[in-house]
């Protein structure tokens, strides 16, 4: 915890307990993950934000050891570079929406590019939205900042019923 409120993770363990995790930030910059930290710390957007530098180890959390076993408490939102060592973000991108377990989760791809072919190729793999990264640090923290109200306070993500009702974790 810092001065913010915000928990920040940087993830090398998949088999962490079983915990909330709000926002799932895959991107290999530790500036954009400490300025994302930031900008939504400033607003208290996410209780937590869970930084993975690549895709393989995001990939390990989602499908390998606890994580893999819950039924609830999904990230609300999952920011995904485009550009990553090893794994690219299409990759991880077609992993996550093609696993029925993970498929619910909104991903926003979050990348430097603006080639509409990058563009329409995540929405083609299953990106529920595309940001671009401004190099300016006080616009890339706006740009986080309206990225995160949206996501948390607006969407309305899928619910799974259960035996009583409405449950109110996303499936």
């Amino acid at each position: 915890m810092n001065s913010s409120g915000l928990k920040f993770t940087e993830e090398s363990d998949p088999s962490m307990d079983i915990e909330q995790y709000d926002i799932i930030l895959v991107d290999d910059s530790p500036e954009v993950a400490e300025l994302t930290r930031l900008a939504l710390g400033s607003r208290k957007l996410a209780d937590k934000l869970t930084w993975f530098a690549d895709a393989e180890l995001a990939e390990e959390f989602f499908f390998q050891g606890e994580y893999a076993k819950r039924r609830d408490l999904h990230p609300y939102l999952i920011l995904l570079d485009l550009n990553l060592p090893l794994m690219s973000g299409h990759d991880f991108l077609k992993i996550i929406k093609s696993n029925a377990a993970t498929s619910h989760i909104p991903v926003v791809m979050f990348s430097s590019s603006d080639d509409p072919r990058d563009i329409n190729q995540s929405y083609e793999l299953g990106a529920n939205g595309y940001v671009v990264k401004s190099t300016d640090p006080k616009e890339f923290m706006g740009t986080v900042v309206d990225t995160g109200i949206y996501w948390r306070n607006r969407n309305r993500p899928a619910r799974e019923e259960s035996a009583g009702g409405v449950n109110t974790a996303p499936a």
